[in-house]
């Protein structure tokens, strides 16, 4: 099929937003577009209000309220097999740090922020898990498909599909749909630093795992040696599994999720670790860390890292109290002269704001606690634009 070209104009905020590197242009911001039926993934060029001249290149998504998704920022674009191969060639070097280190499970493509919007790439060893936000991607996923598993020594890929996308599936795969070989278990080992986990492939969150905690995984693993160790939000095992894997005392996990539970317990079992040494509580967080508090428990490491609590503007207030509650809470069951990690993978709070709120929860060096540092992405979670920065974690000691 040939793929439609189509000239766009924009507003003065939108042509400013795309100046500035921003690969969202939103449905109000066109001035000139075509009609909505355009078909999904044609090839938007937009030109300088004043020049005349292109100035990037994007998808149109005509059911979505963000129209065009950015994929290159320029004045020349030819869309063809070696674009696709450039780009995605650029992703991988971003990542071969990591994969140079003997790590096999990372992000391949982090979506806007490696110029592939809408599309999430997570390699697992030889099994590669293609997640698709967008209908725009529907006239390139053959050729994406190909040079992902030449690039990444991919056996399997296996495609999965966002719930919106889903159910009005247009694409000639259905959700885990298997490209090259079989697997005969879902369940794909993968490592990090030392530590194996399993990645449930077709039927697990997301594609099957969080990755982007890594490098604060290692840090637990690096100073949990004879400490008692508390994760919460423990989902299946992450932070936990290394602090064994360190030498920890005990491990208390809390999550809502069963299922979780038994997947966590399943990765200590890949790693032949003390299973006498974890208590795992399926319980909420919030009653759960009361009743520790309540019981007088207190640990050296305490690990705070929820889910995102604020997916839309409406939800700041909210989320903002929601993470004091829980800072609250793991002051509170942090011994003296022990850690405690909080995290927040909401983009709508920033770094700053996330510092505030801990403040509020009298984290303060006032009352006797130390700002040991924070970090954000790891090499294969690039940030590309603001929206895109969402993690933080930051480290605090107990002073007294």
């Amino acid at each position: 099929m040939k793929i439609p070209t189509i000239a766009i104009k924009l507003n003065k905020a939108g042509e400013r937003a795309v100046k500035q590197g921003h690969p969202w242009v939103f449905e109000q911001s066109i001035e000139k577009a075509p009609d909505k039926n355009t078909v999904a993934g044609s090839l938007c060029v937009i030109f300088d209000q004043r020049t005349n001249k292109p100035i990037a290149f994007g998808l149109w998504d005509p059911k979505e309220i963000i129209r065009i998704k950015i994929i290159f920022q320029g004045s020349r674009l030819q869309l063809n097999t070696e674009f696709w191969k450039s780009q995605l060639k650029e992703a991988h070097s971003k990542r071969q740090n990591l994969i140079d280190k003997g790590i096999t499970g990372y992000r391949g493509i982090h979506g806007e922020n490696d110029s592939f919007p809408g599309l999430i790439l997570d390699v697992y060893a030889k099994v590669g898990v293609l997640k698709i936000y967008s209908d725009i991607w529907k006239p390139y996923i053959e050729v994406l498909m190909k040079e992902i598993q030449s690039l990444h020594g991919l056996e399997t890929l296996i495609i999965r599909f966002s719930r919106k996308v889903g159910q009005n599936n247009t694409f000639p795969y259905k959700e885990g749909h298997i490209i090259g070989e079989a697997l005969s278990d879902e369940k794909v080992e993968f490592e990090e630093y030392g530590v194996k986990f399993y990645a449930y492939t077709q039927s697990g969150h997301k594609t099957g795992f969080f990755l982007d905690q890594r490098p604060n995984r290692l840090w637990v693993q690096q100073n949990a040696k004879k400490k008692k160790v508390l994760d919460v939000f423990s989902y299946v095992g992450g932070f936990g599994i290394h602090a064994l894997k360190g030498g920890a005392e005990s491990l208390t996990s809390i999550d809502i999720s069963q299922q979780a539970m038994d997947v966590a317990a399943e990765n200590i079992e890949l790693n032949k670790l003390d299973k006498s040494k974890w208590t795992p509580i399926a319980a909420d967080a919030f009653v759960a860390m009361n009743e520790l508090i309540e019981n007088k428990e207190e640990f050296d490491i305490v690990i705070i890292d929820p889910p995102s609590f604020a997916k839309q503007a409406s939800e700041v207030n909210s989320a903002s109290n929601q993470y004091e509650r829980l800072a609250r809470l793991g002051r509170d069951l942090t011994k003296k002269h022990g850690k405690l990690i909080l995290g927040s993978c909401s983009s709508r709070i920033s770094l700053g704001e996330f510092e505030e709120i801990h403040k509020s929860a009298s984290i303060t060096a006032g009352n006797g606690w130390k700002y040991m540092h924070f970090t954000l992405h790891d090499d294969d979670h690039p940030i590309g634009f603001a929206e895109g920065n969402y993690l933080k974690t930051i480290f605090y000691e107990k002073r007294v």
